[in-house]
């Protein structure tokens, strides 16, 4: 998978260059357009990879050896597919499942969605035969809703403020 990783970038590739000639208002009518959510969760994603070591901090493992990356299940008549936004492999035999959330209000975990995140830790696990831990850890802007979905399911929460404390990338 490859990623532009330089938000602003996206940014002008995706609104910019294509609305040059748009006219008054049409940052209002372009910021509700499922093209700009789209935009907003992807450069949230790509923020939280450039802030590992604050996450790494915020999750209490600052010292522990890891490596960051990305999982994808292709898609089959049988399973389905599937897509981690971010993995976090300690080498503590430990793994942060990291589902990465851009919404401008707490996220909330409904039934579906705790479905859904369920089917994904079950199939990273078939699909890599990992017999580590598995931590489910929500990244969102500003925190979720603790509810009968959620508890027992997500281990732990990082914010977007937890992305902005200081920290060394030696560590």
């Amino acid at each position: 998978i490859y990623i532009l990783t330089d938000e602003y970038s996206m940014f002008y590739l995706k609104f910019i260059e294509p609305n040059k000639a748009s006219g008054k208002g049409a940052w209002l009518k372009i910021s509700d357009t499922p093209l700009w959510k789209t935009w907003s969760g992807l450069a949230f994603e790509t923020v939280c990879y450039k802030h590992t070591p604050a996450i790494k901090m915020a999750l209490g493992i600052p010292g522990i050896y890891s490596e960051q990356s990305t999982w994808t299940k292709r898609n089959d008549k049988k399973t389905g597919g599937s897509q981690i936004d971010m993995i976090i492999d300690r080498r503590d035999n430990s793994i942060n499942v990291c589902e990465i959330k851009f919404y401008s209000t707490p996220f909330s975990v409904d039934k579906k969605y705790a479905e859904v995140l369920q089917q994904k830790l079950q199939a990273f696990k078939e699909q890599t035969k990992t017999r580590k831990h598995l931590f489910l850890t929500l990244i969102t802007t500003f925190g979720f809703h603790s509810n009968e979905h959620s508890i027992g399911l997500v281990d732990k929460q990082i914010v977007m403020d937890d992305l902005f404390t200081a920290f060394s990338y030696h560590v």
